[in-house]
């Protein structure tokens, strides 16, 4: 698991991107980081890297010339647990959410940099070493939604709700601390790393994701409260 890791180098990152020059810049930039990365810019590739490497996280191309990350990343899903981040060039809202609608952990526009890109995948990879921690805790019981931090899942009136590392972690974090007030550069830099302090819009548009999924309303909220100018908080169960 990778939060048992002893060092990043431990951590291999596959990249699938037809753009030969992102190929190249993922790998100096995860290298630089200490991470174990390699790549292909045949999506055709993919299934046999999966599975002759291993990989701990996936870097997808969301657009590719015979296919795309949208019709890859299921079969991702078939072979691995590890989080997917999309890479895009285009930045359309309809893309993201479906992105994340399809389980991806992430998404990426290009261009970034790579202390962006090393950021997201920190928070994507924490995101899933959490799950050992998880496993002695009890579940979060709020009216129909339950977090069982055991088995890793979320459910509202005995429905299933499918989401990202992302999403899972800032749930979790709110969770946690129910009953508490976080402020936004709390949970900005508790989920997604002290680079992103400040990044307000980032968080308002995670918990718009996560009310979304959880069929919260922003005006009535029934789980996730917001305290205007100071960040959010969730009821006691």
């Amino acid at each position: 698991m990778v939060g048992m890791f002893a060092t990043q180098a431990q951590v291999t990152v596959l990249t699938v991107d037809d753009d030969i020059q992102t190929l190249r810049f993922v790998r100096n930039a995860l290298v630089e980081a200490g991470y174990t990365s390699f790549g292909t810019g045949d999506p055709a590739e993919a299934d046999r890297l999966l599975s002759a490497e291993e990989p701990d996280l996936v870097l997808l191309g969301a657009i590719m010339p015979r296919t795309d990350g949208f019709a890859l990343i299921n079969r991702i899903a078939e072979n691995t647990d590890a989080p997917v981040i999309f890479l895009s060039e285009r930045d359309q809202d309809q893309d993201i959410a479906k992105a994340f609608e399809m389980g991806a952990a992430d998404y990426i526009v290009k261009p970034f940099s790579a202390n962006e890109l090393v950021a997201r995948i920190r928070v994507a990879l924490r995101g899933q070493s959490t799950q050992a921690k998880d496993e002695n805790r009890e579940s979060y019981l709020l009216r129909d939604l339950r977090i069982n931090f055991a088995e890793r899942r979320v459910t509202v009136g005995g429905r299933p709700v499918k989401l990202t590392a992302t999403e899972y972690e800032l749930l979790t974090e709110l969770s946690n601390n129910a009953g508490r007030v976080l402020t936004h550069d709390h949970l900005l830099q508790r989920v997604w790393g002290p680079t992103y302090e400040g990044d307000s819009q980032l968080l308002r548009t995670y918990v718009k994701y996560l009310r979304q999924k959880l069929g919260d309303d922003a005006s009535n909220p029934k789980y996730i409260f917001t305290e205007p100018r100071v960040g959010y908080r969730m009821a006691r169960s």
